[in-house]
C-alpha cells in the first residue's frame, strides 16, 4: 500500500451549519441524539485532483453497520475512487452508528454530486456536549486548510492484494 500527501490550493466548504474534523469529515447536529456525518467538499475536490480528473466518481464506499460503536477521531467507513485512491471516513463523535445511507453505498458516486448535502452515517453521540467543541467551525476549518497547505493523506490500494 503506497501512502501519498497533494499540496495543492483548491475551493474550501462554504457550509457555516456544519462542523469539520481535520480529517476532511463533516458533522451536522440534527438533535442531542442524532448527529449525521459526511465528507468535506473539500475532501471530495482534494481526490479528484489527486486522481486526475476534474470531476470525481466514488467506486466503492463501506462503513461499519448499523449498531457499530465508533470513537472520536476514528475511521468508520472508507470511500474509494476508481484510481484505486482509499479515503478514511473518520468520526467526528463518539457514539453509534443510528444509520446509514444506503444510497451511499448502492450508488456511491452520490457523495461527489453534493458532498455536504450527502450524508453517510448518521450517528447517536454519547459525549456530544464534550466533543462537540472540539470539531471546527467553518472560519477554523478554512484557516486549518490554508494554514497548513492542506496537506492532504491519501492511500493507493493494491487491487492485487484487497481481495485476499
Amino acid at each position: 500500500m503506497a501512502r501519498g500527501v497533494l499540496d495543492q490550493t483548491l475551493h474550501i466548504p462554504k457550509r457555516r451549519d456544519l462542523l469539520y474534523t481535520p480529517s476532511h469529515t463533516w458533522a451536522r447536529i440534527i438533535n442531542d441524539r442524532t448527529v449525521e456525518v459526511g465528507l468535506s467538499a473539500y475532501a471530495s475536490e482534494r481526490l479528484a485532483k489527486l486522481s486526475g480528473s476534474k470531476f470525481l466518481l466514488f467506486a466503492h464506499s463501506q462503513t461499519e453497520p448499523v449498531g457499530s460503536e465508533v470513537k472520536r477521531t476514528e475511521p468508520f467507513g472508507v470511500v474509494e475512487t476508481k484510481t484505486v485512491i482509499s479515503f478514511d471516513l473518520v468520526s467526528p463523535f463518539s457514539g453509534r452508528i443510528k444509520k446509514v445511507n444506503r444510497d451511499t453505498l448502492d450508488r456511491p458516486y452520490i457523495i461527489n454530486e453534493n458532498p455536504e448535502e450527502t450524508w453517510i452515517v448518521e450517528i447517536e453521540p454519547t459525549n456530544l456536549g464534550e466533543e462537540t467543541p472540539l470539531l471546527l467551525t467553518l472560519d477554523k476549518y478554512r484557516k486549518k486548510c490554508e494554514q497548513c497547505g492542506s496537506l492532504f493523506r491519501w492511500t493507493l490500494i493494491d487491487r492485487g492484494e484487497k481481495g485476499k
